[in-house]
Order: structure tokens, then C-alpha cells, then sequence
């Protein structure tokens, strides 16, 4: 199966190698065409990659974010559920996880970074705050590490 993006690569090519044999107003439609098909490819790959990003971002955090609760004596029971939000332009993502600690406490993980998740494989910079029952339990410019 061929994806959208790559679909649109291809119509991309097409419409450049037609219009070399096209009068200047079909030519003038072409490139009209073209340039329309490159931007739908730039923005499936922005899509593409802001996706990605808050992937790693919501992984990232449900672990390292675990671990911290844990050093902060409220370990968590099961998982972290994390939502992550990226910038348009990925220059930062907003982090938001939630779960509930072995004694049944309700906590919470909030925080941004600027850093692009997975550059470390066991650290991400930020500021992160980590709540149980609405109190602060502990307060991180490093998730992780």
C-alpha cells in the first residue's frame, strides 16, 4: 500500500516532468498543482513528525516520570497515562500524565521541555511537577537520569 505522503511525492514528479510539454497556460496550472501537492507533502511530514515527537514525549514521561513518584516515596500503581502537546515548529512539548500511586493517592505529572524527546536515552530536560492528592511531591528539571 502506498502511503499519502509518498502518494503525493509521486504526483509531484508526474506534474513536473507533464508540464515541460504543456503551453504556458496548462504549464501555469501545473506548477499551480505542484506547488499545492509540495505543500500537502511538507505539511503530512510536519503532521508526521510532530506526532513522533509527542510519541517519545508520552513514553518518555509515563516511565522516567514512574521512577521519579518512586524516588519520591508514592510509587505508582500500573502505569502512567501521559499526554504530550508539541509546538508546531517542535521547539517545545507540553507533558501531562496521571495514575494512581500503590496506596491509591491520585497523582499527577505536569511540565514542558524543550528538549527533542530520545536525543538521551535516560534523561529528558524540562521542568517537571510531580502532585499526589493535589500536593507537590516532587519538583524536576530532569525527567530521568
Amino acid at each position: 500500500m502506498i502511503s499519502r505522503r509518498t502518494a503525493s511525492v509521486l504526483a509531484v514528479v508526474v506534474l513536473a516532468v507533464s508540464a515541460a510539454a504543456c503551453d504556458d497556460d496548462t504549464q501555469e496550472s501545473v506548477e499551480e498543482e505542484v506547488e499545492s501537492a509540495v505543500t500537502d507533502v511538507v505539511d503530512a511530514v510536519d503532521e508526521v513528525s510532530e506526532d513522533a515527537v509527542e510519541l517519545a514525549a508520552r513514553n518518555f514521561a509515563s516511565m522516567q516520570g514512574s521512577q521519579e513518584f518512586d524516588d519520591a516515596g508514592h510509587p505508582i500503581d500500573g502505569d502512567l497515562t501521559c499526554e504530550a502537546d508539541a509546538t508546531s515548529d517542535l521547539t517545545a512539548v507540553e507533558i501531562s500524565c496521571t495514575g494512581t500511586t500503590v496506596d491509591g493517592g491520585d497523582a499527577s505529572l505536569s511540565g514542558t521541555t524543550a528538549e527533542f524527546p530520545g536525543v538521551s536515552f535516560d534523561e529528558l530536560d524540562g521542568d517537571f511537577v510531580g502532585s499526589v492528592d493535589g500536593t507537590e511531591v516532587f519538583s524536576t528539571e530532569r525527567l530521568g537520569g
